[in-house]
């Protein structure tokens, strides 16, 4: 077929409507492909599908004529199905998921419509004015038209209440989801100029592929990177096809009349501007299209200031991460997540992480990102890792005075209480010689609450003095035996390996076993003591099958004044958590089966540093 310069509407008529359709199937697979854990993707992706197919089967007539009548009738009849869905998605959008008994309204009603139109001829293919064929509803396609207008009239009636009670980002999806109609609405208008009777170009038409894009643009712009990227990639194509026209425009204006030597030229001469203007502006028009995609590319003196004293606000690590993405991101209008290198989550990010050198923050998911915005997150990565640094170093500050604190509180309150012990010491004596000379039960009683008192003297003077430590290598099979020594009487089972051996002070090793076994015995049947090495460190557990430790005091059960048993002084695992922590080492409350209560020292492995 000879190119013609009348064929020229034709062309762009149908070059909209197939690249609305390529624009929809796009869409949808990016959805299903990128964003399905977004809420209302996949609803979305199906009525893309719908419009896809709409547009597709709108451009058959101009192209083909009348053969086209029954495809075309087929896909109208089949219009009010994304109508329905159009509907759903509004209101899983609107509601969160919760679709309604008006759902189930739509796709009755919709099914109601496409039985119709299945049954009864919905229109016919006619010529009109250049074009080859245009449809032509019958009163049956026009009720399926009517119908698709009341489903569309719901969904836009029940997305403007929504618009009404959602606040911040859906808001403003709500928002974008209500222009990409107005733009569906203008281009619709062009497909009722012919049945109508309305002699001119059908125009608004052209902006159909405008419809696809800027809806699901509104809808993911500030949740998925790939989102931008495309619309980015389809804004430059557009402004291309828009100079092009303009082009067209111009040389079709050029008065060179029919019968001369230069007749026909314009259709040459424009495939020429085409062909030699596109290489040259495609990168303009990428740059300007990045402009109004990715704004807030270009960063200055003054912002970076702005961004440095905004990030040494914060005062710990989540308030510093949310402060920083809200900047960030409102900065570049998409999402981005800033998060510490061990967290998983979404891209883009910027990721936190400390080395040997400081603090740093990468940039993940940027490699598709126009140069602008990734040489800002670049710029505001490095006032981030400047901010977590200091964050860090307050920190690290603000433990070492705490600690300082706590020591100092620990001395004054260790100097008080071996002032009291010593001072209880005096009256205690002369409490027990003062009842020498009372009836034997009596002296049995004092005997008993003076040995009470004594022991908590004791037990205060160990838990207040200075855990000094002479460090020797021991075998830890004969350390818990010289304990069980102590405690004639007590059964208790063994598992350790004759070789293992640890560095400790064996006063103070003999008495945190002997602490222990009075513990677990105080409580348990059968006890048991099991040693081994994991790893480097040597762990001694000690293990009963009582009751095992209330659930009110198991965060507590070291702290001083925390007892499991009556009568206990509440010092005796104080005591212990000291010891092991002059040791280096740790004690805490374990899990072994078989066992209800196990108590495990570890010390930390110091074979290296032995002589």
């Amino acid at each position: 077929m000879m190119f013609t310069e009348t064929m020229l509407p034709t062309l762009f008529y149908v070059g909209a409507l197939v690249l609305s359709g390529l624009a929809g199937i796009g869409l949808a697979l990016l959805l299903l492909l990128k964003a399905a854990p977004v809420p209302g993707a996949r609803l979305l992706a199906l009525f893309l599908v719908g419009v896809a197919a709409w547009s597709g089967g709108q451009a058959l007539p101009p192209l083909f004529g009348p053969v086209s009548d029954g495809v075309v009738g087929l896909l109208l009849a089949l219009a009010p199905l994304p109508s329905a869905v159009f509907v759903h998605l509004v209101l899983a959008f609107v509601r969160c998921g919760a679709p309604g008994p008006l759902v189930r309204a739509a796709y009755g009603l919709a099914a109601a419509a496409t039985v119709l139109g299945l049954l009864v001829d919905p229109g016919q293919v006619m010529a009109w004015r250049d074009f080859c064929g245009v449809f032509i509803p019958s009163t049956a396609g026009w009720v399926v038209i009517a119908v698709c207008g009341l489903l569309s009239v719901t969904g836009h009636l029940r997305l403007f209440k929504g618009w009404l009670d959602l606040t911040g980002l859906r808001r403003r999806q709500a928002a974008a989801i209500g222009c990409s109609s107005l733009i569906g609405l203008i281009s619709l208008t062009g497909f009722a100029f012919p049945p109508l009777g309305i002699d001119a170009y059908p125009w608004p038409v052209l902006g159909l592929p405008l419809y696809s894009v800027a809806l699901v643009y509104g809808i993911l712009r500030y949740q998925l990177m790939d989102v931008n990227l495309w619309a980015r990639r389809m804004l430059v194509w557009l402004l291309l096809m828009g100079l092009m026209a303009a082009a067209a425009t111009l040389v079709m204006a050029l008065p060179l009349a029919s019968g001369t030597p230069f007749a026909g030229v314009e259709t040459w001469l424009l495939m020429t501007v085409m062909t030699l203007i596109a290489p040259a502006i495609w990168k303009p028009l990428r740059l300007v299209a990045d402009r109004l995609v990715f704004p807030g590319g270009d960063v200055s003196a003054a912002d970076l200031e702005k961004w440095r004293v905004a990030l040494a606000a914060p005062a710990d690590w989540p308030a510093l991460l949310d402060r920083a993405s809200a900047l960030i991101g409102g900065r570049l209008g998409l999402p981005v997540a800033v998060r510490l290198k061990e967290a998983e989550g979404p891209v883009p990010a910027l990721i936190l992480s400390r080395d040997v050198r400081g603090w740093r923050c990468d940039l993940v998911g940027w490699q598709d990102a126009p140069p602008g915005p990734r040489h800002a997150a670049g710029l505001f990565a490095g006032c981030l890792a400047e901010a977590a640094g200091r964050l860090d170093r307050a920190e690290a500050l603000a433990r070492a005075e705490r600690e300082r604190q706590r020591e100092a509180r620990l001395v004054e309150l260790g100097q008080l209480a071996a002032t009291v012990a010593h001072d209880l010491r005096n009256p205690l004596n002369i409490i027990t010689m003062a009842a020498t000379g009372a009836p034997p039960e009596i002296r049995a009683d004092v005997a008993e609450q003076v040995g009470r008192m004594e022991m908590l003297v004791r037990d205060v003077m160990d838990y207040a003095g200075t855990a000094r430590l002479d460090r020797r290598t021991l075998s830890v099979a004969d350390a818990v035996a010289l304990a069980l020594s102590g405690l004639p009487g007590l059964r208790v089972e063994t598992s350790i390996d004759p070789a293992l051996s640890v560095q400790a002070d064996p006063r103070r090793l003999r008495q945190m076993l002997v602490n222990l076994l009075e513990n677990a015995a105080a409580h348990g049947q059968r006890l048991a003591v099991l040693a081994e090495r994991v790893g480097g460190a040597v762990r001694i557990h000690v293990c009963d099958d009582g009751p095992g430790v209330p659930a009110d005091i198991r965060d507590r059960l070291f702290q001083p004044f925390v007892s499991r048993r009556p009568g206990g002084t509440g010092l005796g695992l104080a005591i212990v958590a000291r010891i092991m922590e002059a040791h280096g080492g740790t004690v805490a409350l374990g899990d072994r089966s078989g066992w209800s209560t196990c108590l495990t020292l570890t010390f930390p492995d110091d074979r290296e540093n032995r002589i």
